[in-house]
Order: C-alpha cells, then structure tokens, then sequence
C-alpha cells in the first residue's frame, strides 16, 4: 500500500497546526474584537485539524467524534470570508494588508479551503485513513498557500 504521508511531512503538518495553535493561545487581545475572533476561530481550526491529523498519522484510532472536528472545520471554512472584515487589519494582527487590497485572490484561496473542508468531511465519514490523510493533506495546502500570501511571518 502506498504512504500518503512520509513520517517528516506528518510531523511538519500536525506540528505547525499545533505549534501555531498553542503558541498563539496565550497572545494577548489584538485590541480589535473582529481581530480577535478571528484569531480564536484559527486557533479552534488548527485544534480540529490537529485532531484528524493523529487519526490520519495512526497515532489515534477513528471515532465518530472525529465527524465533528470535520464539521468545525468544514464550518470555520464557510464563514472565512465573514472572519475578514475591512478595519480588522489591526498591527497585532498577522494578516496582511493585501487580504483587502487583493480581494479576488483571497477568495480564490477561501474557496479552494471550503472545497477541501467539504472533502474533508466526507473523507472523515468514510473512516478511511487514506482518504483521510488524503484529503488532510489537501486542506492544509489550502491553508498554508493562503498563510504564504496573506500572513505575516511571526515576530
């Protein structure tokens, strides 16, 4: 059976999901409240990735809650382009100014993530560990070629 996943692209995958989940949990208010739930919904999306991230690595075994985390992510992605509200581009903030400079391209890559997460969902239902990494994988390209363009680097 071919790998989906080499054990160093796991590791990079959940690691930068996690790390960037957990390290940011304890940053302090952007000062901007549509900022903030922006970040908290991130965070609540990387924590669910993560999630399916142990299922689709073998670390953990399926369990219909992991439907659920599907379905957050899934969710989360539906309401990304309500996350990005013009003034919401606080200095605290790590998304760029060409998220609203750029639009057609942002939501190019907002639809490509809501895509995915449909995928994702139903490659959740399926409990297949292969779909699942498979389509893991393809969420969090979506994610990191959005983060690429559309966030700064932390400081």
């Amino acid at each position: 059976m071919k790998k989906l996943f080499t054990k160093p692209v796991m590791a990079i995958l959940i690691g930068g999901v996690l790390f960037g989940g957990i390290a940011s949990a304890h940053s302090e208010s952007t000062g901007n409240a549509e900022a903030d739930f922006r970040i908290a919904e991130m965070k609540k999306l990387g924590m669910n990735m993560g999630a399916i991230a142990k299922v689709a690595k073998g670390e953990e075994s399926y369990s219909a809650s992991l439907n659920d985390n599907a379905a957050q992510v899934a969710e989360i992605a539906a309401n990304m382009p309500k996350l990005f509200p013009e003034g919401s581009g606080v200095e605290a903030s790590r998304a760029k100014p060409e998220i609203w400079t750029q639009q057609d391209e942002f939501q190019k890559d907002i639809e490509s993530l809501q895509t995915a997460a449909i995928q994702l969902v139903a490659a959740v239902k399926s409990g297949d560990q292969a779909m699942i990494g498979a389509a893991l994988k393809e969420t969090g390209g979506t994610c990191g070629a959005c983060h690429k363009q559309f966030r700064k680097p932390k400081e």
